[in-house]
């Protein structure tokens, strides 16, 4: 029972893309979160940089109603980066967004020192692009976008060396995807 589990987890994982497919029209990134999974692919890429710079695009699939109606509040990432050579659960920086009170709003995410902080940015727009930015500064990140607020969210004094990588669209929470969610994304590092 045990070989037929791995087997399973092996398939599974093997099962789901590595590589990120383009648009060849737009140019851009294309993510999507399968119904009933959280993640939009697994794939470890460093990250080196003072930070990045995003343009998102959301469509319908954006627009989602959970079961749990508590659970309606929760944050989906959509995209960011592990600091500090650690864990992104202890060191990070992403841009969160969720469908709450029939807005997408999107939000400053961080963890510091194992303990998540998020703030509001703003509210964006379905089928509109979106320009996003985090700025790594010594002691905090700067969060700012095209109609958005600029947030600054501090960021541990106890930065080690070592490598960083980059997170990818994430859905949840507790809950998986409810239907097929596509995000289309370009990045930049900045230096």
């Amino acid at each position: 029972m045990k070989n037929y589990a791995f087997i399973l987890l092996v398939i599974s994982i093997l099962g789901c893309s590595q590589s990120i497919d383009i648009d060849p029209d737009t140019g851009f990134e294309v993510f999507t979160i399968p119904e009933g999974s959280h993640s939009s692919i697994f794939r470890n890429e460093p990250f080196s940089g003072n930070g990045i710079s995003v343009t998102a695009l959301f469509d319908e699939s954006a627009r989602y109603t959970l079961e749990v109606a508590s659970d309606q509040a929760d944050i989906n990432k959509l995209v960011g980066f592990s600091d500090c050579g650690q864990d992104h659960q202890s060191e990070s920086a992403r841009i969160g967004w969720r469908w709450f009170n029939d807005e997408l709003q999107i939000l400053a995410y961080t963890y510091r020192e194992g303990q998540l902080n998020f703030e509001m940015m703003g509210t964006a727009k379905i089928n509109e692009s979106l320009s996003l930015r985090i700025k790594i500064a010594t002691d905090h990140y700067e969060y700012s976008g095209d109609g958005m607020n600029t947030i600054r969210m501090p960021r541990t004094d106890n930065c080690e060396s070592g490598e960083n990588y980059w997170l990818w669209p994430y859905f949840g929470g507790n809950q998986p995807a409810p239907h097929d969610i596509t995000i289309r994304l370009t990045r930049e590092v900045i230096d």
